[in-house]
């Protein structure tokens, strides 16, 4: 995969990647010239919010291949979490860029949503900004929820269209789970929920002064444009912050912290690899434990993290433990083992312990994997291994 390996921090229960504007546009470079299907969410603290409420869109998000941050309350609360994100990549900011990118490469574009007239404009303002820009498709298919959709139709136009980029503006949570429940079918290399960002390029809303973005005002200047669309969304929001961000913080600054030099160790069982991972894992260290873990689900063995001599789960940590867990098999398993209280709070305080099954021991872990094995499936294991 390309560029597979960029930082991710774990924000709310959600992966974010760690990029810039360049990398995001030189990752969808690479992923179009390896082909297949790589899906590309543009996150900002409304899809935290709804990812909280929702489990289907928190898995999907999972999934993404890349989940930048488009929002600036999203670096605040990295930078509260002392591990800050390197920029904000605004999707209305990284279309062009993309079609700057189709421009020089030859690549197609297919632009999937908005309103017709928004689709239109957009696509006149893209083709006369880059000229030689190829849009070899646009729909905007009637607005429905997303079970009566005619899929059919859709994909049946961006089949024939083929493009290399495809822009789903369907706002969130609509646009992630339409890709991720056509990934299979879809032949496009990348797939990006663009959100509005349809709306800025064809003028329809006027983007906030540089200097209101650069300190996180923008919002501010779309809430006088659109009150009555947007009060409801960002009051919801700004609750979601004053509610989710100190339950996260709090267990996350009461961990201990050692100064002791940072290991990660690996040995091979006969149905897991058993990772052990001593003290605080940053900077190095962390790139070690993501080396060796990568190497581990190759194997197709089941995962035992051994973290009862960890210090300090950072958010850093928490989201290469997301990516991790999200690239297993279906056939493979993975166990948190040792877990000190403060670090039961952590994973409670960013939202993720239910989507990790945890034991008290290494032994325990084997056990239940050979139960798995003798089973055929971790029905029951998964029923006895959570701890509160």
């Amino acid at each position: 995969m390309p560029n597979s390996n960029p930082e991710t921090v774990a924000l709310m229960g959600v992966p974010i990647s760690n990029v810039t504007m360049d990398s995001v546009v030189e990752f969808v470079n690479a992923s179009i010239q390896e082909g297949g299907f790589h899906q590309v969410a543009t996150a900002n603290v409304d899809y935290l919010n709804n990812a909280i409420h929702d489990t289907e869109l928190q898995r999907i998000l999972y999934k993404c291949d890349l989940v930048i941050p488009d929002g600036m309350p999203l670096l605040w609360v990295a930078r509260l979490l002392n591990r800050p994100l390197r920029e904000r990549v605004c999707g209305a900011d990284l279309v062009p860029r993309l079609a700057e990118l189709s421009v020089c490469q030859g690549y197609r574009m297919f632009l999937l949503g908005a309103s017709e007239a928004t689709s239109r404009q957009a696509t006149e303002n893209l083709l006369e900004r880059y000229p030689g820009l190829r849009i070899c498709g646009r729909y905007s298919p009637p607005l429905t929820p997303l079970n009566q959709m005619n899929h059919e139709e859709i994909l049946r136009r961006i089949e024939d269209a083929q493009p290399d980029i495809l822009l789903v503006a369907f706002g969130n949570p609509k646009q992630e789970k339409w890709l991720a429940m056509h990934r299979d079918r879809l032949t496009v290399p990348v797939c990006i929920g663009v959100g509005g960002s349809l709306d800025f390029i064809a003028g329809a809303i006027a983007r906030a002064p540089k200097w209101m973005c650069g300190i996180g005002l923008e919002w501010a200047y779309r809430f006088l444009q659109e009150p009555r669309r947007l009060a409801q969304r960002y009051f919801s929001d700004a609750g979601a912050l004053a509610l989710y961000v100190p339950q996260q913080f709090v267990p996350h600054a009461l961990q201990p912290w050692s100064r002791t030099h940072s290991q990660v160790f690996s040995e091979s069982a006969e149905n897991a690899i058993i990772i052990s991972i001593h003290g605080n894992l940053r900077g190095e260290s962390l790139k070690e434990f993501v080396a060796i873990a990568r190497c581990a689900i190759k194997t197709g063995k089941n995962i035992v993290l051994n973290m009862s001599r960890t210090t300090f789960l950072g958010i850093d940590m928490l989201g290469e433990l997301i990516r991790l867990r999200s690239r297993l098999s279906p056939v493979q398993y993975l166990w948190l083992s040792g877990l000190r209280q403060c670090h039961v709070r952590v994973l409670h305080g960013a939202k993720l312990d239910a989507h990790f099954m945890t034991v008290s021991s290494v032994r325990d872990a084997m056990n239940n994997a050979t139960r798995a094995e003798q089973r055929g499936d971790l029905t029951l294991v998964r029923a006895t291994t959570r701890q509160e």
